[in-house]
């Protein structure tokens, strides 16, 4: 069993970081740069709904993809540890508040992992970027 869980732990961490280096890609260039908290949040949370998704799918717990999360965004936004730490400390909440780039996240992921082609792979991952416009627009 802890050779399963293992594999799961693995599988559910390379599912992520390829669909979010993906979903970056699609972003603006200087996206890393941007001060704004909308846009930090908002890239925060489709990430971690991503994960959430991804990991729940393969039937991890809570624990174990509350850690995947946190290596995955601190490994694909390039982010000290405390400061993905206290992003993670309010997902939770944002997640019951029903906020949407966690859904959207979530869905944009098992969308990715199901495409049969190249095209519904870009498509699940460009959610982002249509996140990040609509944040500009408002």
């Amino acid at each position: 069993m802890y050779d399963q869980t293992e594999k799961s732990l693995e599988s559910v961490t390379k599912l992520a970081m390829q669909f979010l280096a993906e979903a970056i890609g699609q972003c603006p260039a200087g996206l890393e740069k941007s001060a704004s908290q909308d846009v930090a949040f908002a890239v925060v949370g489709f990430q971690y709904g991503a994960v959430q998704s991804a990991a729940y799918v393969a039937g991890l717990g809570v624990e174990a993809w509350t850690s995947i999360a946190g290596e995955v965004i601190s490994r694909i936004n390039g982010m000290e540890q405390e400061a993905v730490a206290q992003f993670l400390s309010v997902m939770p909440m944002l997640a019951r508040k029903e906020y949407p780039p966690i859904g959207i996240g979530g869905q944009a992921i098992i969308r990715f992992y199901n495409a049969a082609t190249d095209e519904e792979k870009l498509t699940a991952a460009v959610s982002l970027s249509e996140i990040l416009r609509q944040i500009d627009e408002g």
